[in-house]
């Protein structure tokens, strides 16, 4: 699986990154915790608000329905009770889908929850643990898990998946299943493939993005 990734990008934000994994690339912005308008307070807790921007065009229900999942994924591993009456504002601009947008978002959105994790450390906002998400593809006639698929092996599928765990003890561990999104015809096996396959990925993409995180860290404290 070819993964890259870069933190501190942007300068007038808190937190940014930019990740790219094979053909999809993504940019995110983290600003917070901010003083938030009276419509999006919450009293004893963090407000999040999540914005995913395609590459082309203007955001439609496509990307919202991407943001509500996004932020189903980013809830329970930031410690929201620690900013009371406070926001946090996450923007994700898709520079690259690598994927056919009006049949498919998995790619995007798989980029999409790598991107804010390494943002949001980048803006030190308090977390209870990490998270890393894979993308995958059986294709017809077979049983075999395709990890991050190109868009031709995507058109050539028979169903499509994404995968976010929450990682804990070095990202060595899984401790949740955070999001499990299918589409297509799959039978139980397979799918029991699919999570046993992507757990795999996800520890290795976890480490990845603690080895991401720690070159930020020597480059910006130590050297």
């Amino acid at each position: 699986m070819s993964f890259s990734g870069n933190i501190g990008l942007l300068t007038e934000v808190d937190g940014s990154s930019q990740v790219e994994c094979e053909d999809t690339k993504v940019i995110c912005a983290v600003t917070g915790p901010i003083e938030p308008k009276a419509r999006q307070e919450l009293p004893t807790q963090l407000a999040l608000e999540i914005i995913v921007r395609p590459a082309k065009g203007v955001p439609s229900t496509r990307e919202k329905l991407m943001e509500d999942r996004l932020r189903s994924v980013i809830t329970p591993i930031v410690s929201l009770y620690q900013y009371p009456r406070k926001l946090c504002q996450i923007t994700c601009q898709i520079l690259e889908s690598g994927e056919s947008e009006y049949e498919f978002s998995q790619k995007e959105l798989s980029c999409c929850i790598n991107a804010t994790l390494l943002a949001l450390i980048d803006s030190g906002l308090a977390l209870n643990s990490i998270a890393s998400s894979v993308s995958m593809a059986i294709l017809k006639g077979s049983d075999d898990v395709i990890i991050n698929p190109t868009n031709s092996q995507l058109l050539q599928s028979q169903s499509v998946h994404v995968l976010a765990l929450q990682l804990i003890e070095g990202s060595r561990k899984v401790k949740n299943v955070l999001f499990l999104d299918s589409s297509g015809d799959f039978t139980e096996q397979q799918l029991f493939n699919v999570l046993e396959i992507g757990e795999k990925s996800c520890l290795e993409l976890g480490l990845t993005l603690r080895s991401i995180i720690e070159s930020k860290v020597k480059s910006s404290f130590i050297s």
